[in-house]
């Protein structure tokens, strides 16, 4: 039976012999550690369905707020909580609950690559800057900050045209 990495260096570090560290497979902690250990490009693929994942969650559960928001910007009603609720009853009354989510695949479509692409660049920007190589943690903030902006415009570059079409597509009466 093998044992967690986490379990095997609290054992080591501790100096101890239990039967935990009796249950490895007998390769030792370099060979465990090595085990949990992705490839660049695997590393990449999982961040990119991990970005997409929780971008497309976030956007669906706050989407008809989100189209409560785009059709105040794009008319003359000032925005107010009251006028926002009633909007809200308004469209699901007169239109059915899934008009609450009119413009979600649009928004999905521009979220779900600038999550993905900005989580994985973030991931990527933080390896290239040598953010987690252990050194003076005033440099590593530095650098982290540096990775994150770049993430940022990394993401923001290859989707922002995405965002036109889904604001058109929340505001856009159903033809029926």
């Amino acid at each position: 039976m093998q044992t967690r990495y986490y379990e095997l260096k609290e054992v080591r570090r501790s100096g101890m012999r239990t039967k935990n560290a009796a249950e490895t497979d007998g390769r030792g902690l370099e060979a465990n550690r090595n085990n949990h250990k992705l490839s660049n490009s695997n590393r990449v693929i999982t961040s990119l369905a991990a970005g997409a994942l929780a971008g497309a969650i976030a956007k669906t559960v706050i989407a008809p707020l989100d189209r409560a928001k785009i059709n105040f910007q794009t008319s003359k009603t000032p925005f107010s909580h009251r006028k926002a609720v009633r909007f809200l009853v308004k469209s699901y009354l007169n239109e059915g609950l899934t008009s609450l989510w009119r413009g979600n695949s649009a928004s999905l479509a521009r979220v779900v690559p600038y999550a993905a692409i900005q989580f994985s660049a973030h991931e990527q920007w933080k390896r290239m800057l040598g953010v987690d190589v252990a050194g003076h943690q005033s440099v590593a903030e530095y650098r982290r900050a540096i990775a994150g902006s770049l993430a940022g415009v990394t993401a923001v570059s290859l989707t922002y045209p995405l965002d036109m079409a889904r604001a058109r597509m929340a505001v856009t009466q159903k033809d029926m």
